[in-house]
């Protein structure tokens, strides 16, 4: 079933009395970067660079190696990708969204271990490994979820079950998806802002995060402490969802994509400049 949002005019209250997120570092020279992922096995920062988008550009994407510290260590650690874009690891193995489907990378040396097709999937996106080492795929374009787990991807939602999931999280027996919004536009614009959703792993149910909705293209989530921290891509604003509700934290310019995290940094991925950026938040 398709879930279509309102058009709504959502007004937010700013950050809470000490709250802050200011600019650690930044570092630039990579090419269309979507993903930031921190690997602590490695005490590594892993940067997807999409590089030319679309089939034009074949498979010039890679990953890069940069250190906690921002200096890159391997700019094409892995190479021969296409439009590579969210990350996420289990158990040795980096998993790595692209247009292709999903590739299966050894952290340990950055060798391809393996690629698995998806299947009917348009635009594979973001990724997400829940406690028991299953992988979930965001199928951005239509609306659906993969699963991918003792050796097979499957349909785990259908097409037209989300509304453009973009940002996935897995916590806690539960799906955190944020929504870029309803109504693609070729300039991919949306119609209506998105925001974000769950999905119980159990049962599959769907359902809309109260407060959280017709904020923006949401594209990258994370979880720092008990808060998650999301953003808005066409705008670059941040916004923290906890107990208290949602609000907006911070601006950090057009073009944030797909969030990274490491303790109480959160590292900020821009598009159009071609940067990293990394943030401390601190509630107090």
């Amino acid at each position: 079933m398709r879930h279509f949002l309102l058009a709504v005019s959502v007004i937010l209250p700013g950050p809470v009395l000490g709250e802050s997120f200011d600019e650690a570092w930044r570092l630039g020279g990579f090419s269309l970067p979507e993903s930031a992922w921190y690997e602590a096995s490695i005490d590594k920062i892993i940067v997807s660079n999409i590089g030319v988008f679309g089939p034009d550009g074949g498979m010039d994407g890679r990953l890069s190696l940069v250190s906690t510290d921002g200096t890159v260590e391997n700019a094409g650690w892995v190479t021969g990708l296409m439009d590579p874009k969210g990350m996420s690891s289990h158990d040795g193995m980096l998993y790595v969204a692209d247009a292709i489907g999903m590739h299966v990378v050894s952290i340990a040396d950055g060798s391809l271990v393996s690629t698995v097709a998806l299947e009917g999937a348009t635009f594979p996106n973001d990724v997400a490994v829940s406690a028991d080492g299953s992988v979930y795929v965001t199928d951005f374009l239509a609306g659906g979820l993969y699963r991918y787990r003792d050796g097979t991807a499957e349909v785990f939602l259908p097409a037209g079950s989300l509304p453009l999931p973009n940002g996935i999280l897995a916590v806690d027996g539960t799906l955190w998806i944020g929504s870029f919004g309803d109504g693609m536009q070729a300039d991919f614009s949306v119609a209506e802002p998105g925001g974000l959703w769950l999905v119980d792993i159990e049962s599959k149910a769907v359902t809309p995060v109260d407060g959280a909705q017709g904020l923006g293209s949401v594209d990258g989530m994370v979880v720092v402490g008990d808060r998650v921290i999301f953003d808005d891509n066409p705008t670059g604003t941040m916004f923290i969802h906890d107990a208290a509700g949602t609000r907006q934290l911070a601006s950090v310019g057009p073009g944030a994509a797909d969030l990274g995290v490491m303790g109480d940094m959160v590292i900020v991925p821009n598009l159009g400049t071609g940067e990293i950026v990394v943030y401390r938040y601190s509630a107090d």
